[in-house]
């Protein structure tokens, strides 16, 4: 059997498992997939564990960072970003990917996102794979707004070298910007209100990274409040791990993203 799993600190839920399970049954390979809490002090002997006994595994807060300069290889949007979110091992060698990047370019291009200025809210792990997919997408000007606002100017140094206008702040909700596209990279929303709503921004799309199992987030509520088009979370996390399945197991057709997600609201699975 194949053990693959999630890792994060302090990791207090996680629908991972219910979706990378879900693929495994279906594509009838003899596989289980766990959520493991580990501590950031951990995090180099969960490492030497993983090469000995995992095929391969997720990484979410506060880990993303940190687990790329630990493993073996990192490689495609993960190198450019230092920022892993999906492990692969490759008889004992782990290999980092990074399909945050890869689920957030598709889901902004199907909605038709072509450019806008971008307001991201947070500035760790995600929140670079965020920058990355409105880089190439042909973002030209992005704030972040973050609780820290050196960790801010840290990503935008990263934004600023791509030749991207970027300007970093603190978190506040009358700033007087006006952007296209608003984007939660952080778990705010999930058990305390968002503290911006797209109106007071003027955003015409949302991406909220954060999700809340069996209910919303307060972001994703003031958008349907608003008529403001979103993309939440749970169709983020349905992508990505979609895409780290590949990553692992080869290429497969089915299950999609869509039957996984379809089936994931529904509480099928």
């Amino acid at each position: 059997m194949q053990v693959y799993a999630v890792i994060g600190y302090p990791l207090n839920y996680t629908l991972s498992p219910n979706i990378h399970n879900y693929v495994f049954r279906a594509l009838r390979i003899d596989a289980v997939y766990v959520p493991l809490r580990v501590s950031p002090g951990r995090l180099g002997h969960f490492v030497e564990f993983a090469r000995d006994s995992l095929s391969g595994f997720n990484v979410t807060i506060p880990h993303k960072v940190a687990i790329a300069n630990l493993i073996d290889e990192v490689v495609g949007p993960a190198k450019e970003l230092g920022s892993v979110n999906t492990v692969v091992n490759r008889d004992g060698e782990l290999i980092g990917y990074n399909t945050d990047y890869l689920a957030i370019k598709q889901a902004l291009s199907e909605r038709g996102y072509s450019g806008g200025d971008a307001l991201i809210i947070g500035a760790g792990g995600v929140a670079r794979a965020v920058a990355l997919a409105l880089r190439d997408l042909g973002c030209g000007r992005v704030y972040v707004m973050n609780r820290t606002v050196e960790h801010g100017r840290e990503l935008c140094s990263l934004i600023n070298s791509w030749k991207i206008d970027c300007t970093a702040l603190g978190i506040q909700r009358d700033v007087g910007l006006k952007v296209q596209l608003l984007i939660n990279a952080t778990p705010l929303g999930v058990g305390e209100e968002f503290p911006i709503r797209p109106r007071d921004v003027g955003a015409g799309l949302v991406l909220d990274l954060a999700y809340k199992p069996g209910g919303v987030t307060s972001l994703t509520r003031h958008a349907m409040e608003e008529s403001v088009p979103f993309i939440d979370g749970l169709e983020i996390l349905v992508r990505q791990a979609i895409e780290a399945d590949r990553i692992w197991l080869g290429p497969f057709e089915s299950p999609t993203w869509r039957d996984v997600l379809g089936k994931l609201r529904e509480g099928l699975i």
